[in-house]
């Protein structure tokens, strides 16, 4: 379960296949670690494959779902299983980066486009691990 939180975090944070989108720029939501530092929450996961999105949020798991992400400013990373707790609990810890327009984790994913960010939503795109072909966007809200 630890794998699909990362792995849904990493979609919402590994998908390596790049669309082209517009980023928000105002204050506050310009692509640096202070800003992008906090914790988030998943809001929305979508896998597209052969031009067909297919919501996977619906099927994460509810202690799954509830779970965080804290990025720290000193570039270490928390996955926090808030809310229902899953068994066994889903609590990693981890580093990142901001390269360019991507996260890069130090667990098993690679990287993940950073699409849009407005300073509380952020929204991720990737390819998730054994998934050739499948664009995940994944959307996490500044709690």
């Amino acid at each position: 379960m630890k794998k699909n939180f990362v792995a849904i975090l990493a979609c919402f944070v590994l998908i390596a296949v790049s669309t082209a989108c517009k980023k928000s720029v105002n204050s506050g939501s310009s692509l640096t670690i202070e800003n992008l530092a906090g914790t988030y929450g998943l809001k929305a996961l979508v896998w597209t494959y052969n031009g067909i999105n297919i919501n996977v949020y619906d099927s994460v798991p509810d202690c799954e779902r509830d779970n965080l992400a804290r990025l720290n400013t000193d570039k270490t990373v928390n996955f926090i299983d808030a809310g229902i707790v899953c068994d066994p609990p889903e609590n990693e810890d981890g580093t990142w980066d901001l390269r360019n327009d991507s996260l890069i984790f130090s667990t098993n994913f690679t990287s993940a486009k950073i699409q849009s960010f407005d300073g509380k939503t952020l929204v991720l795109s990737g390819t998730p691990d054994g998934q050739p072909g499948v664009t995940a966007t994944t959307t996490l809200e500044k709690q």
